[in-house]
């Protein structure tokens, strides 16, 4: 009786100490994840389970089809995991606040089952109760979860980063217990190595010491069986990002022209960017128009569960202007978008994903592109030039005039002046006179091309009557 007496004094200490340090230090010191926040453990795309009669106690691991055995959360701060117990987990351990057993998670981050490299494990069994960082260092058998790992990288003690909850099953008959733990993410991603869109595979259980997994191994005995699915530290399943230019901040259509002036829309999806299915997350893009503006912008996801980030921008007319929050752009340039996709399906880090948009003018945007052929050339020899011209407007040209100068050192080659399509090639184009008559083309001094009228950008490249080819020839002197 008196020893009852003695453990119940001792956990009442303790339940007076928690509530001391969360007076002291505020609730958002012992903020934990709701239950909605919690992300279940996968292993084959269904729930983690594992047999709820083959240990015993608070040793026990238990779930069933619809509760899983495991689970975690990530809120940036703290890397939290979750464990579903067949009874309560406070005791006698080491400082009274667990009994003297240790449960843990194995965490593979090199994607070879035959090892593990890493285990967060919960101590009830020293003096000091602690939440361990080990690594394993040396595989002694293969695929065993239960190998022991060497050294302790990093500790935290137990009180404060640790709670025991009522869970909604009593899969045994008797009620089921949640036993919670947390590890600060910064010291784990310095230890581990490991960055928000690194892959990993989880493996849980119980012990009897502070260093491996020897009790209950949850869903399988080796970890070749065992391993959960692959997920990322936030606890997400990695998935494969895409952006877009869209109509509107909802993220509807897809679009690939807009006028100067108009708004950009963006949007992202990535599911595995969401990682608080209680808050909206965000994701970031770059811009970058041809005619030389940049921009980096912050999209939010559009539900507290979607993986669907959007975000706009407005855009002006006119030379770059640094870090005003808005586009410059002109007519005729093009607005590229890249996404960083931190992890993908297959597993892929930091892949681009892009699109881009031609901004366009209700006013008539002719570009000119002059060529040589051959670049080069010794006297004697003839070069013809080749003048390119495009509407990317949205207005139609009319008389459009080409105008150049014969190079010097060099002869116009008389009656070489042609005009064609923008599939055509000297070869194929019409011949005009030289003279200033009804055709295009005249040559006096210099060669003009008179184009009556260019129309409004099809949308079609290298095609349609917005655009064309003039020709003419020199003699090299």
């Amino acid at each position: 009786m008196k020893s009852i007496i003695a453990m119940t004094v001792k956990q009442l200490f303790a339940l007076i100490s928690i509530f001391f340090l969360s007076a002291l230090f505020g609730s958002e010191a012992m903020a934990w994840p709701t239950t909605g926040q919690w992300i279940p453990i996968y292993r084959g795309g269904m729930y983690l389970q594992d047999a709820n009669g083959d240990a015993n106690g608070s040793r026990n691991v238990v779930s069933d089809a619809n509760n899983p055995a495991a689970y975690m959360f990530n809120d940036g701060t703290y890397i939290h995991f979750r464990l579903r117990l067949d009874a309560d987990p406070s005791g006698q351990g080491g400082q009274g606040l667990l009994q003297p057993y240790g449960w843990g998670v194995v965490i593979d981050t090199n994607m070879n089952p035959a090892n593990y490299e890493w285990l967060l494990m919960l101590d009830g069994i020293s003096q000091n109760e602690v939440i361990g960082l080990w690594q394993n260092t040396s595989q002694r058998t293969l695929g065993d979860p239960a190998d022991s790992a060497e050294v302790l990288a990093d500790s935290i003690p137990v009180s404060g980063n640790m709670q025991v909850s009522l869970a909604n099953t009593a899969l045994n008959g008797n009620a089921d217990y949640f036993l919670d733990w947390r590890f600060p993410y910064a010291t784990f991603k310095q230890f581990t190595g490991l960055t928000d869109y690194s892959p990993l595979r989880l493996f849980f259980g119980s012990s009897n010491n502070a260093n491996s997994l020897a009790a209950d191994l949850v869903g399988a005995s080796d970890l070749y069986a065992g391993l959960s699915d692959v997920s990322t530290p936030l606890g997400t399943k990695p998935t494969t990002g895409t952006v877009k230019f869209v109509a509107d901040l909802a993220g509807n259509g897809d679009v690939t022209q807009i006028l100067a002036g108009n708004t950009l829309y963006l949007r992202v999806d990535d599911g595995d960017v969401n990682y608080d299915n209680l808050t909206r997350q965000t994701t970031t893009v770059t811009l970058a128009a041809t005619s030389g503006d940049t921009s980096t912008l912050t999209l939010t996801e559009t539900g507290v569960n979607t993986g669907i980030f959007t975000a706009s921008i407005p855009t002006q007319s006119g030379p770059a202007v640094a870090n005003d929050g808005i586009l410059q752009v002109v007519p005729g340039a093009t607005v590229a978008v890249e996404y960083i996709d931190g992890i993908d399906a297959t597993y892929n880090r930091n892949q681009i994903r892009a699109d881009s948009v031609w901004i366009i003018s209700l006013e008539p945007a002719v570009r000119l592109t002059k060529s040589a052929d051959p670049v080069t050339a010794i006297p004697g020899s003839e070069i013809i030039y080749t003048i390119s011209f495009r509407n990317s407007g949205q207005g139609a040209a009319s008389n459009l005039i080409i105008a150049d100068s014969i190079p010097l050192f060099t002869t116009y080659v008389a009656g070489s002046l042609k005009i064609g399509n923008a599939a055509s090639t000297y070869a194929t184009a019409t011949a005009l006179t030289d003279a200033a008559d009804a055709d295009a083309g005249q040559y006096g001094g210099g060669v003009i091309f008179t184009i009556t009228t260019v129309a409004a950008d099809d949308g079609i490249a290298g095609s349609g009557n917005d655009e064309g080819k003039v020709y003419f020839k020199v003699k090299v002197d």
